[in-house]
């Protein structure tokens, strides 16, 4: 079994989604979050597989950033920061406080919202939901507007100051560097923009 924790890892917990879920994988990769940010990915796994890598095993594996003192030294810094601070509750916390404004905002200017939300993870579904516990879980569960009112309400957050990940297929998630602030600007560029 391999987790991809590309998005989940050291976001939902530290351990991510195999923390989460209590489950232990063959193998597991992390993508930039392993270097702090820096461009690099990871990967790990029982010692067997492991050794199948070279020099150990016949498997070469190699990359332009591979071992990148920079990434690996940021990365570092950041696995220490997250052992102290343990700071998953918060960004839930942070997460859901927002996920509902949010959706009380589009409640307010009459428009179909649903965030959906996991740990730091969220998503906002814009459109009826229509499966039976009103979560998306497949392509198909997509409310056929999402792509066109996903546009238009980033294209009105960006002009207010508000930038998100350009595709309304994407996830976002929090992180420690939110402020307060930052997040009571989000939620007012949101009111304003799905107003207008």
């Amino acid at each position: 079994m391999i987790f991809d924790e590309v998005i989940t890892g050291f976001r939902v917990a530290f351990g991510g989604m195999a923390e989460r879920t209590g489950l232990k994988p063959d193998l597991v990769t992390y993508g930039k979050v392993i270097g702090g940010g820096f461009p690099v990915g990871a990967y790990g796994g029982r010692a067997d597989l492991m050794d199948m890598i070279a020099p150990s095993g016949p498997v070469y594996q190699a990359g332009t950033l591979s071992a990148n003192p920079v990434a690996m030294s940021a990365g570092l810094a950041m696995l220490k920061k997250l052992l102290r601070d343990r700071p998953y509750s918060r960004l839930e916390q942070k997460t859901e406080v927002l996920a509902a404004a949010l959706e009380k905002s589009a409640r307010d200017a009459g428009l179909p919202l649903k965030v959906q939300r996991y740990a730091s993870l969220f998503w906002a579904v814009l459109g009826e939901v229509t499966t039976a516990d009103g979560q998306v879980r497949a392509i198909s569960d997509i409310p056929t507007s999402q792509k066109e009112r996903y546009a238009k309400g980033f294209h009105a957050l960006l002009a207010r100051g508000i930038y998100l990940a350009p595709s309304g297929y994407e996830v976002s998630f929090l992180s420690t560097a939110h402020t307060e602030a930052q997040l009571e600007k989000f939620i007012r560029a949101f009111g304003e923009s799905i107003r207008q």
